[in-house]
């Protein structure tokens, strides 16, 4: 029943799960599929936070939720954002081609997990269980002894449990099936040597960033002290 891990083979070849999803949207025949992507994009420095912005920006217009974010910086200063973002099933095709027209994809898996199979299964046992328990019910009615009347009851509450489980199982699969899920990971400069000389000039921007920062930080605090020691200094000087 799990969804198949990610792979990632290229923008043009899809990696594909048992049951299947093309990029034109056709799936696997099946009433109940759980479907899911695995994304990744280059973007530059300059365009890092508007990318995230704007897909953000995205999955609220598509009446979506975020599940998981994740920022990491690494050795060479360069930031990734991994976001996981639920979209309704119905538009998860178009929202990722709008997701794509912000920044395209470097490599994408699609997977369609087919669980119609387990659902039917589920509302087999249901209806036995639910057609079992109007039995006992009348066998109840009909009861004239406290002991057999009290048995019955014993027997109806464990299928009342088997029933909430299935029905809990059920609401699951229909809840997966009603958003489908795209994992993004936004790549700040990817594929930037250590030798190239792209490296140093962001590295350097960066530090140079950080160093105005600091200046202007500093000056907030400073200057304000300053006129506060010498007007300290000028009243000292007039006593």
């Amino acid at each position: 029943m799990g969804i198949s891990e990610p792979y990632f083979a290229g923008t043009e070849d899809m990696a594909f799960s048992e049951n299947t999803i093309t990029r034109d949207g056709s799936f696997s025949q099946g009433d109940y599929i759980i479907k899911t992507a695995y994304a990744s994009t280059d973007v530059s420095s300059s365009n890092f936070e508007s990318t995230i912005n704007e897909v953000e920006v995205l999955v609220k217009n598509y009446s979506g939720n975020i599940s998981n974010t994740y920022l990491s910086t690494n050795y060479q200063g360069l930031k990734s954002y991994n976001v996981t973002m639920n979209i309704p099933a119905e538009e998860f095709e178009n929202f990722l081609s709008e997701v794509e027209e912000i920044s395209k994809f470097t490599n994408i898996n699609l997977n369609a997990n087919d669980v119609t199979k387990y659902v039917l299964d589920i509302d087999s046992r249901l209806k036995s269980l639910k057609d079992e328990k109007k039995a006992l019910e009348e066998i109840k009615e009909e009861a004239v002894s406290t002991s057999d009347k009290l048995q019955v009851q014993s027997q109806l509450r464990y299928i009342n449990q088997d029933i909430q489980v299935l029905e809990g199982q059920k609401e699951y699969y229909e809840n997966s099936v009603s958003y489908s899920s795209l994992t993004l990971d936004i790549r700040e400069g990817s594929g930037v040597s250590l030798f190239s000389w792209n490296y140093y000039v962001q590295r350097a921007l960066n530090w140079i960033e950080s160093i105005i920062g600091f200046g202007v930080s500093f000056g907030i605090i400073a200057i304000p002290l300053l006129f506060l020691v010498l007007g300290f200094r000028k009243f000292r000087s007039k006593n």
